[in-house]
C-alpha cells in the first residue's frame, strides 16, 4: 500500500512539473509571430519545408545573398515543427505559427519525462523528481523556450538528457543480442540530437573523455583503498565489459554520423575549440554571453547563480562532498557516478568561455543535484537529519520553483514591435520579392522570415569557408564600415559588391556548389533597401568596431537634476550639463579624469515645442562632437565628430539629410529605412 501511495505522489509530482514546464512559458503566447532573432530561422525553414513537400531546398536564397548559402544539414528541429504542424497542427486547426509557439513549452513538458528516468537511473525515484524539477525551471532555460521562442535550446536539452540516459542504461547491459534494442535506442538519440543541433555530439564527446577517465580514476580509487595502483585481472576485465557498450556506441554514431555528413566527434571538437577562441565567427566578440567569465569571483559566481538557480548549484556541491565520504569508507564509486563528475567538472570549464554555457552546465547540475538528493539520506543515519535534509530540500524546491514562476511572469520585451511590424508589412507591400534587405547583422532572420526577401547577413549561421565569396566575417565588416564611414561615396562603394556578383565570384561559388545555386542568383538585385534603427545606437561600438577597427560610442546620459534658479540641467551626475543663457541652451561637458573640464560641444541638437533647434559654437575651449537631446530632456547622447558624421547618425538622426544615394522611404520613430539609389 505504501509503495503504491509513494508512486501516486510521484507521478502527481512528475505532472506538476509538466504543468509548471508549460504554465512558466505561457505569457508570450499572446504574440502574433515567433519571438526575437533566431527563432525566426527555425520558423522560417519549417515554412519552407512544408511548402516543398516535406523535403528541405538544397540552396536558402535568402540568407547571405548574393548568392545565398546551401542549406544547413542540422535541420531535425525545423523538420519536427514541419511535420508536428503537417500530421497534427493542421488536423486541429493549428497554424505553423501556432505550432511554433506552443513547440517550447510542449518540449519542455516532455523533457520532464528523460530528465526524470535519468535521475531515477542514478537514485532514486526523488532523485528523478528533482532532476525533472531543476532541468525543466532552470532560470537560464525559461529565458530562452518561452511561448513562441522556437530555438533549438529547450530540445537540447531534452536530447541530452535523454542521450545519456540512453547511454547509461545501454552500458548496464552485457553485449549479445538482447541487448541489441539498448543499443540501437542510444545509437538513434544521439544521431538525432546531431541532426537537431550541430553540437549534438557533445554528450558523446564527454562519455569518450570518460573513458581514459575512469580508468585513472580506477586506478587512484585503488591506491586509496588498497595502498596500490594495479587493478587485479578480474576487476580489470569486469571494467573492460562495463566499458565495450559505450565504445561500440561511440563507434557505430561516427560512422553512421560521417555517412549522413553529420561529421563526428574529432571534427566537432575542433570546431569548438576554435569557437571557444573566436575563431569562427568574428561576431562572437561581440557577443556578452561569450565574453569569458571566472567562477571563482564573485560576479562570475552570481552570474552563474542567476543562470542556474541557487537550489541546483547547492545541491551540486554535494556531489564531491559525496565522493570524498565514499573513498573514505572504501565504498566503490560506480562507472555513472564518475561519469556525472566528469560532467559537471567539464561543463563549469566551458562556463569560463562564456555564460551561454551555463545551459550546458545547468542540465549537468540538475542531474548532479537529483543525484545528491536521492542519494545523501542513505548516509543520515539519524532520524533527525534526514528529517532537516528533507526539510531543507523541500524549502529549496519551493524557493526554485516561485522564482521560475516569477521568471516566466517577467520574461518579455522579445516580441517584435509594432513599429517593427509596421516596417515589414511595408516592405511586403512596397517592394519587389528578389529586394535586398541590408542591415546590421541581429535582425536579419526576422527580415527574410517576415518579408521573404533576400538579407546580405542573417546572424551566426554561416561560417567560414561556407558563404562564397563573402562570409559572414567579411559581410559583418563591411556593414559596419558603410554605417560608420562619414564618405557616402565608400558606404555605396561597398554596398556595390552586394548588388551583384562579379562573374569572377560568381564563378567561385559555382564551383564550389556546382547546380544546387539558382540560376538568378548572379543576377543584379532589383532593389535594395537600408535599416537603420534604434537599438543599433547601443551596439554601435561593435558596428564601428568592426567597420573602422576603432570601437565608438553613442554615450547616452539620464537627467539627474534641474537647477531652476541656475537655469542648468545635468546628465550622468554633471558629466554634461546644459546651460540656458541668452535665450538658448549651451552644452557643456565635464570628464576630470581625461582633462575635460566645463568644455563647450561644438554642435547642440534640441527641441523646442516640438520643433528641432540646431547649435553650433566656436568657443576657444570646445570638444569637436555633438550633443543631441531628446523631446522630454530626460536623456542625452553624445557623440564624438566621428560618429557624429557617420552615415548611420545622419540615417537616423536626420533622416538621410544630405545623402545623395539613400532615399528615406519609410520611418517611425524607431526605425528609418532608406532605398539605395544607384
Amino acid at each position: 500500500m505504501r509503495s503504491i501511495s509513494v508512486s501516486l505522489i510521484v507521478i502527481a509530482s512528475l505532472l506538476t512539473t509538466m504543468y509548471l514546464a508549460i504554465y512558466v512559458r505561457s505569457g508570450t503566447l499572446g504574440s502574433p509571430t515567433v519571438l526575437d532573432y533566431d527563432p525566426w530561422w527555425f520558423f522560417r525553414h519549417a515554412k519552407e519545408i512544408v511548402e516543398n513537400g516535406m523535403v528541405a531546398p538544397k540552396w536558402d536564397e535568402l540568407t547571405y545573398f548574393p548568392p545565398g548559402s546551401p542549406y544547413e544539414r542540422f535541420m531535425g528541429w525545423s523538420y519536427t515543427l514541419a511535420y508536428f504542424y503537417k500530421f497534427l497542427g493542421a488536423a486541429i486547426g493549428l497554424t505553423l505559427t501556432d505550432v511554433a509557439k506552443w513547440s517550447t513549452p510542449i518540449a519542455a513538458a516532455l523533457t520532464v519525462i528523460p530528465a526524470f528516468l535519468l535521475g531515477r537511473s542514478l537514485s532514486n525515484k526523488w532523485g528523478g523528481v528533482c532532476t525533472a524539477i531543476f532541468g525543466v525551471l532552470t532560470p537560464a532555460l525559461i529565458g530562452v523556450s518561452m511561448a513562441g521562442y522556437c530555438d533549438t535550446d529547450m530540445v537540447v536539452v531534452f536530447y541530452s538528457f535523454l542521450s545519456v540516459y540512453s547511454i547509461l542504461i545501454a552500458m548496464k547491459k552485457k553485449v549479445s543480442i538482447r541487448s541489441l534494442p539498448y543499443f540501437i535506442f542510444a545509437i538513434l538519440v544521439n544521431l538525432a540530437f546531431v541532426f537537431t543541433w550541430g553540437y549534438g555530439w557533445i554528450i558523446l564527446l564527454f562519455f569518450a573523455a570518460f573513458i581514459p577517465a575512469f580508468f585513472v580514476f580506477r586506478a587512484i580509487e585503488n591506491m586509496l583503498h588498497q595502498r596500490s595502483f594495479k587493478l587485479n585481472t578480474a576487476e580489470l576485465k569486469a571494467e573492460t565489459q562495463t566499458i565495450l557498450p559505450l565504445l561500440i556506441i561511440l563507434v557505430v554514431t561516427n560512422v553512421v554520423g560521417q555517412i549522413l555528413s553529420f561529421g563526428n566527434i574529432i571534427q566537432i571538437t575542433l570546431m569548438g575549440v576554435g569557437f571557444t577562441r573566436g575563431e569562427i565567427l568574428l561576431v562572437n566578440m561581440s557577443v556578452a554571453e561569450l565574453q569569458k567569465i571566472s567562477i571563482f569571483t564573485r560576479e562570475g559566481l552570481q552570474s552563474i547563480v542567476d543562470r542556474t538557480g541557487l537550489a541546483p548549484l547547492l545541491f551540486t556541491f554535494l556531489l564531491p562532498v559525496l565522493a570524498l565520504y565514499k573513498i573514505y569508507k572504501k565504498e566503490k564509486i560506480g562507472f555513472a557516478e564518475i561519469f556525472l563528475f566528469l560532467w559537471v567538472v567539464t561543463t563549469v570549464v566551458l562556463i569560463e568561455q562564456g555564460v551561454r554555457f551555463s545551459l550546458i552546465f545547468s542540465t549537468a547540475a540538475a542531474t548532479a543535484a537529483g543525484y545528491a538528493v536521492g542519494n545523501v539520506p542513505k548516509y543520515l543515519t539519524q532520524k533527525t537529519l534526514q528529517l532537516t535534509f528533507f526539510g531543507l530540500t523541500c524549502a529549496l524546491v519551493l524557493i526554485f520553483v516561485s522564482n521560475a514562476i516569477s521568471a516566466g511572469y517577467s520574461a518579455g520585451d522579445m516580441e517584435i514591435s509594432q513599429n517593427w511590424y509596421g516596417m515589414l508589412d511595408w516592405i511586403n507591400a512596397n517592394t519587389d520579392q528578389k529586394s535586398l534587405l541590408v542591415t546590421w547583422w541581429d535582425p536579419g532572420h526576422i527580415l527574410a522570415g517576415y518579408t521573404g526577401r533576400r538579407v546580405m547577413a542573417d546572424g551566426a549561421h554561416c561560417g567560414v569557408g561556407m558563404c562564397i565569396p563573402y562570409n559572414h566575417n567579411i559581410r559583418i565588416q563591411d556593414m559596419g564600415r558603410a554605417f560608420s564611414t562619414g564618405d557616402e561615396q565608400e558606404a555605396v562603394s561597398i554596398l556595390t559588391k552586394y548588388r551583384q556578383l562579379s562573374p569572377a565570384g560568381c564563378e567561385e561559388a559555382r564551383q564550389a556548389y556546382g547546380n544546387i545555386i539558382p540560376a538568378d542568383a548572379c543576377d543584379a538585385v532589383p532593389e535594395m533597401y537600408v535599416i537603420a534603427s534604434s537599438d543599433l545606437i547601443g551596439k554601435y561600438y561593435w558596428l564601428s568596431y568592426f567597420g573602422t577597427g576603432n570601437g565608438r560610442n553613442f554615450i547616452q546620459m539620464s537627467r539627474t537634476s534641474v537647477d531652476q534658479s541656475q537655469g542648468v540641467v545635468s546628465f550622468g551626475g554633471g558629466a554634461i550639463s546644459l546651460a540656458y543663457k541668452d535665450g538658448s541652451w549651451v552644452p557643456v561637458l565635464n570628464m576630470p579624469d581625461q582633462g575635460i573640464r566645463n568644455t563647450v560641444i561644438r554642435n547642440l541638437v534640441y527641441f523646442e515645442n516640438g520643433q528641432e533647434k540646431r547649435m553650433s559654437f566656436n568657443e576657444t575651449n570646445m570638444v569637436d562632437g555633438m550633443l543631441w537631446v531628446d523631446p522630454s530632456y530626460s536623456t542625452v547622447i553624445f557623440m564624438d565628430s566621428a560618429t557624429r558624421d557617420s552615415i548611420f547618425t545622419r540615417m537616423f538622426f536626420f533622416n538621410g539629410e544630405g545623402l545623395q544615394h539613400f532615399q528615406l522611404v519609410y520611418q517611425n520613430s524607431e526605425i528609418r529605412l532608406y532605398k539605395v539609389v544607384w
